[in-house]
């Protein structure tokens, strides 16, 4: 007998990550149903084994099994599975994937290219050269200016992008430094890291600081003034993981200093920063609209991994990117 699988995603956002192929996919798995969108969750799921979920979906709860006794596994197309999965399911039984990894793969070649770029100054001459009409005359800028071979790097966590950004920067260069408390220095070595074990020497040493840390209770405000007045002059803070893990006004104060450099594609408290925000007006500030992840195209990327993972889940196979609750308080 075939599952039954239920997209519980948006009708206006089901064809952004699924295309008809992958959808076809499904067809192939199972008896498919698609929300209407304003349905209740109760009666959408009755006999339901497998569900999709993705931003902006009803919250599954425990409840839902009364409904769903033959619920077995969610498939979030989407990043974090706290607002839509209760733990308790998953205590239950059903097991928890997402599109986390899919979209960090977005994210770390976005941040890639912000180290690149960051490394060369270039968003700042760019700057420069438009602005003063200069060229190569800004002697501060100037010395500011390296090459990666030049520069130590700096992660903050080893999440699904620090690990993705890793990966990309390996062959790049071998000054590459991580600060995550729940990962061995063995485990950051396989890919390509030196573990540093106190989050202020990443700030000391580090000429380029990337934070890929997830946003919990344990790490909102873990960038605080000690942080940013110990971070070198010339280098440059990256933050593509959320605003909220930073003391936004004590990073402000001391890029007000201007010898500092920031690329954020994530602010906080509210995105996007409010039309006076200092974060607008500073010449060392690039900010762009919260677009690190997968925003066209790369969000069927998600669809197509969940067609992967629902196929894997229906055939015995270990999942990719399976959630655990061992590592439900560690989770964005």
């Amino acid at each position: 007998m075939k599952a039954t699988i239920t997209f519980l995603v948006r009708p206006h956002l089901l064809s952004q990550l699924f295309s008809a192929d992958i959808l076809d996919g499904f067809e192939k798995l199972g008896e498919v149903r698609k929300w209407d969108g304003e349905s209740g969750t109760r009666d959408s799921l009755n006999n339901t084994k497998v569900v999709i979920t993705s931003w902006g979906s009803p919250r599954l709860e425990e409840e839902v099994l009364d409904a769903a006794p033959h619920l077995k596994f969610i498939f979030h197309a989407a990043g974090s599975v706290k607002p839509y999965v209760s733990p308790q399911l998953m205590e239950k039984g059903v097991r928890v994937s997402s599109g986390s990894n899919i979209i960090a793969r977005d994210v770390a070649l976005t941040t890639l290219g912000y180290v690149l770029l960051s490394t060369k100054k270039i968003f700042w001459w760019n700057e420069h050269i438009k602005k003063n009409k200069g060229w190569r005359d800004d002697e501060k800028l100037w010395n500011y200016t390296a090459d990666l071979c030049d520069v130590k790097i700096g992660i903050i966590a080893m999440s699904w992008v620090g690990r993705s950004l890793l990966e990309l920067l390996r062959p790049l260069s071998d000054k590459i430094f991580v600060y995550d408390p729940y990962w061995s220095k063995g485990e950051i070595k396989k890919y390509g890291g030196e573990k540093v074990g106190d989050l202020l020497d990443i700030a000391k040493t580090c000429d380029i600081v990337v934070l890929c840390a997830p946003l919990t209770e344990k790490t909102k405000g873990m960038l605080g003034k000690e942080f940013f007045e110990n971070m070198r002059d010339g280098s440059v803070f990256i933050n593509p993981a959320r605003g909220g893990i930073v003391d936004e006004e004590a990073m402000i104060r001391e890029l007000e200093k201007e010898r500092i450099f920031a690329c954020l594609d994530v602010t906080d408290p509210v995105e996007p920063p409010a039309k006076d925000s200092k974060l607008r007006n500073l010449k060392n500030v690039v900010v762009s609209p919260h677009i690190a992840g997968c925003i066209k195209g790369g969000l069927k990327e998600i669809g197509k991994f969940g067609l992967g993972e629902v196929k894997r889940f229906l055939n015995g196979e270990p999942l990719v990117n399976e959630i655990t609750l061992e590592r439900w308080d560690i989770l964005a």
